[in-house]
């Protein structure tokens, strides 16, 4: 019954083993706190300090409206009267920022490895009161034995082998009796059938399954689409526990009885799994991590790009807090957008579309690298109306009636110019037709304007044949903005 409370395995002084000194485990445990955090509450992030953070080591939610905050301190043996003064300014530096930038503060957890001795108990109960009172946030405390608690779980289970390994190498951790999903092995014979289970049963956030081979621990619910019983579509964001490792994302459709659909879906997904296994890992693309065809199964598995998304760079923030970028901003946007383009144009030049794209889908894995695409998003994918996400959704993925392969690069263009421009002026483009982005104040050159106002045109026919005939506007666009801040 313990066992179920706390791991006994857990020792925080691992991470001064690991490392060698105390500022190493004191990064070394916020990293912890930050992958423990995203298990639990997938598309949590990071501040990096340049120079300070902010009073965030760690937030889920949205800058430009509300967060909840994790603040790691490494404090050993325990909490004591020492570390109240670094508590209350971490605290009171969170709440600063937060009033200078617009957000809100939702709840503020203090993540330590040990426990408060008496007095800071005491301390500590009296302040939170006050504190929660004077600015509406609410405040908790992850000590060592919520960190125990929280590591035993089943989402924590990456974390938990990763950072405190038990005696004699890493362990693998050991789903209940119900929490995987089984699928059959791919050399069966070709009347074979999937176990129903596997079909009828959804997984979630959490759970351990077995996707093209890999196990996988699932960050958050899979996007789920259903042909009655025949077949069954997943898609979303896992950690790969085996050989080799890490974050991913997968397209798997199970089946027991074929049907058109489902077939479609499995040549789609073996497309991308070529396709990946092509020129994934190079040219912008995702790299091919596992794919698998068989009778009951077919699912790529590619790896998760690091770094920071465009969203989380640029925009778009909420419409209550819009504004046109400022000219140092907007120089870099358009220099990632040039990448995309590129990467778009070398996409494209496979015969195949994305028509997907957003602003979560494109990663910047750091300075003076180009920007990645997270997947390959509808690649080899039947168009059918409606598809893709509605964010920058093009028109003509609304209905049916656009078939030539042209359309869907054409789809790419609209939907990175709509990015664009929405980061650019602070506002979407309006569906009849987009305002100069000289209406909003900024300074650019007449070509760009021209540019993403074609791009975004509602009839795919008018717009630019391939994204590379963006490129020479949005580089004017960028030296435009560069030569003006000289």
């Amino acid at each position: 019954m313990s066992g179920s409370r706390e791991n006994p395995m857990v020792n925080f002084r691992s991470h001064e083993v690991n490392t060698g000194s105390a500022a190493g485990a004191r990064a070394d445990f916020e990293q912890m706190i930050a992958q423990l955090v995203d298990a639990f509450h997938p598309g949590a992030r990071q501040v990096s300090a340049n120079p300070g953070d902010g009073g965030i080591d760690v937030f889920h939610g949205r800058l430009d409206d509300r967060i909840v905050v994790w603040q790691s301190k490494y404090f050993m043996p325990q909490v004591a009267h020492a570390h109240r003064g670094q508590i209350r300014e971490s605290f009171a530096s969170a709440q600063k920022n937060a009033r200078t930038h617009g957000y809100r503060i939702d709840e503020w957890i203090l993540c330590v490895p040990s426990s408060m001795d008496h007095p800071t108990t005491l301390w500590w109960d009296g302040w939170r009161r006050a504190r929660q009172t004077e600015t509406s946030t609410e405040i908790d405390i992850w000590d060592e034995t919520r960190l125990r608690s929280l590591l035993a779980r089943p989402p924590a289970a990456s974390v938990l082998t990763a950072y405190y390994p038990p005696p004699g190498g890493p362990r693998s951790p050991s789903p209940g009796p119900n929490a995987g999903i089984t699928v059959p092995s791919l050399d069966t014979g070709a009347g074979a059938t999937a176990p129903a289970h596997s079909i009828d049963r959804r997984p979630r956030a959490g759970e351990t399954v077995r996707i093209a081979g890999c196990r996988c621990l699932l960050h958050g619910d899979p996007q789920e689409w259903r042909g009655g019983d025949a077949w069954v579509l997943r898609t979303g964001a896992a950690m790969v526990m085996s050989a080799p490792s890490g974050p991913a994302r997968f397209r798997q459709v199970l089946i027991r009885r074929p049907d058109p659909a489902a077939e479609a879906h499995a040549a789609a997904i073996d497309t991308q799994r070529r396709l990946l296994g092509r020129i994934g890992g190079r040219d912008g693309l995702p790299r091919l991590v596992e794919g698998r065809v068989g009778p009951t199964e077919a699912a790529v598995v590619s790896a998760r790009p690091a770094g920071r998304t465009w969203r989380e760079v640029f925009g778009p923030v909420h419409p209550a807090r819009a504004r046109p970028l400022d000219r140092v901003t907007a120089a870099a946007l358009l220099a990632v957008a040039t990448g995309v383009a590129d990467v778009l144009t070398r996409l494209h030049e496979t015969g195949h579309s994305h028509r997907a794209l957003t602003p979560d889908g494109v990663v910047l894995p750091g300075p003076g690298r180009a920007p990645v695409l997270r997947d390959v998003g509808l690649a080899a994918v039947p168009r059918q109306p409606g598809e893709g996400p509605a964010e920058y959704r093009a028109p003509e993925q609304e209905r049916l009636g656009f078939h030539r392969p042209e359309v869907g690069f054409r789809t790419d263009i609209h939907r990175l110019a709509a990015m664009t421009y929405h980061c650019l002026t602070g506002r979407p483009p309006a569906l009849g037709g987009a305002a100069p982005l000289r209406a909003f104040g900024l300074d650019l050159p007449a070509e760009l304007d021209d540019a993403l106002r074609t791009a975004l045109d509602p009839d795919p026919d008018r717009r630019p044949s391939r994204p590379g005939l963006l490129l020479p506007a949005l580089r004017a666009g960028t030296d435009h903005l560069s030569r003006a801040g000289r």
